[in-house]
Order: C-alpha cells, then sequence, then structure tokens
C-alpha cells in the first residue's frame, strides 16, 4: 500500500481529490470480520484498522472552511489571536470599556486622515491600530453572546407558553358558552314539548294540533342543532 502521508498531500493538491486509498479496503468481507471482532483486534489488523472510526477529539482545535475551530466551544482570548488586549484584566466595565473604546476609533481615525495628507506612507501603523481597537471592541460584545443566547431561549418559551394559556383560556369560554347555550336549548325544547303534545281523538288516534302559534317539534331540533354547531365553530 501507498504511504498515506504523500497520497494525502497529492489528493489535497488536485481540483478534484480523489478519495483516500483506503476506500478499497471496506469491502463486504472486511465490514464482516469487522462485526465479529473486538476493536483492539481490528486496530491491529493492517485492513480492519482503517474501518474503525475514530475516537471524537475532547480537546484542542481543527481546521475546517479555512478557519481555525476550538473542539471545545468557547471564545477564544485576544491572546490566543495574537491581539493585544487594550483593557485592563479581571471584572471590568464593559459599558464603559465599550465606550471608550468608541472614542479611541474615533481619534485614531482623526490621526489616520492626519498621516494620509502629511505622510501617506505610514498609513499601515494607523489602520493596525484601528483594526486592533475593532477586535477588541468586537471580543468585548462577542463575551455577552451566551448570555444573550439564555435571555434568547427565555423569551421564546414564555411567548409559547403565554400563547398556550391564551388558547387554553379561550376554549374554556367557547366550552362555558356552549354548555350555557346546550342548557337554554334544552330548558326551551322542554318548555315547547309540554305546550305541542298533540291531543288523542275520542277514537284513539292522535288528532293534528290546530291551536294557533303551535310550533312544530321537528322545527325546534333543527333550530337548536344549527345553534350547537355555530357555537362549536365559534371554538374553532
Amino acid at each position: 500500500m501507498p504511504d498515506q502521508s504523500q497520497s494525502a498531500g497529492q489528493q489535497l493538491d488536485a481540483s478534484y481529490p480523489a478519495p483516500p486509498d483506503y476506500y478499497a479496503l471496506f469491502t463486504d468481507a472486511n465490514i464482516t470480520r469487522l462485526a465479529s471482532t473486538d476493536t483492539d483486534t481490528a486496530l491491529d489488523d493492517a485492513e480492519l484498522k482503517f474501518l474503525v472510526p475514530p475516537a471524537p477529539p475532547l480537546s484542542g482545535s481543527y481546521a475546517g472552511f479555512g478557519r481555525l475551530w476550538q473542539v471545545q466551544d468557547r471564545l477564544p482570548t485576544l491572546a490566543e489571536q495574537n491581539i493585544p488586549q487594550l483593557y485592563s484584566e479581571g471584572p471590568i466595565d464593559r459599558i464603559t470599556e465599550l465606550k471608550r473604546l468608541n472614542h479611541s476609533i474615533l481619534f485614531e481615525f482623526l490621526d489616520l486622515v492626519d498621516v494620509l495628507i502629511k505622510d501617506p506612507s505610514q498609513f499601515g501603523a494607523r489602520t493596525e491600530r484601528i483594526r486592533d481597537i475593532f477586535v477588541n471592541a468586537h471580543h468585548l460584545i462577542n463575551e455577552y453572546r451566551s448570555h444573550q443566547a439564555k435571555e434568547t431561549l427565555k423569551l421564546m418559551l414564555q411567548q409559547q407558553i403565554d400563547a398556550k394559556r391564551e388558547s387554553t383560556r379561550t376554549t374554556l369560554e367557547k366550552c362555558k358558552e356552549l354548555e350555557l347555550e346546550v342548557e337554554r336549548l334544552r330548558q326551551e325544547a322542554a318548555t315547547v314539548d309540554i305546550h305541542t303534545r298533540v291531543p288523542t281523538a275520542v277514537d284513539g288516534t292522535q288528532a293534528k294540533d290546530e291551536t294557533p302559534g303551535s310550533v312544530d317539534p321537528s322545527a325546534i331540533s333543527a333550530t337548536g342543532l344549527e345553534a350547537i354547531l355555530e357555537a362549536v365553530q365559534a371554538i374553532q
């Protein structure tokens, strides 16, 4: 098998890098062997060791997308970024320091304008100084990111709770309105039933009630059903 480091370097230099050489070891036979072999034994095997995934890193950093990322998600210090720290160590008033850095940016910009007028060749030191001030200010702001994330999450959860409570309150109110409407219809139907009973004729058959103002019970039921449906739709 060719040297891995040499082939990896050649692949990285290519516009369309080929897959690593050990991809040919991912055969059905090797996968079957790996399934029946413990990790320590597989690591000692010349072929199976390439099939064992590496353990996730617990510390240090890694490169990705042209940048260096910390394994442990934390804000890197200014010293780690090779940036001079323009504020004191220890507990500080960040608002005061941000205002001071903002004033420093204004003064440095005025000095830069003066340098560009008198001696443009000296602009490099001024722009580097302004860059350091901006990075320091940005670093102070980034220290609030964890606090901002917690407060944003709390706000989102509170909004969800308030929305669910409001929905529950509206549903309960509509349920009470529906119960009252059903009770009113029940009482109305009972009252109508008393006054609209069909009289019995002498021959035992039911005589038609032609009393003025009599109400058809089927019409009452239809009206009550429509009222219940309207109440249910209002809840939805």
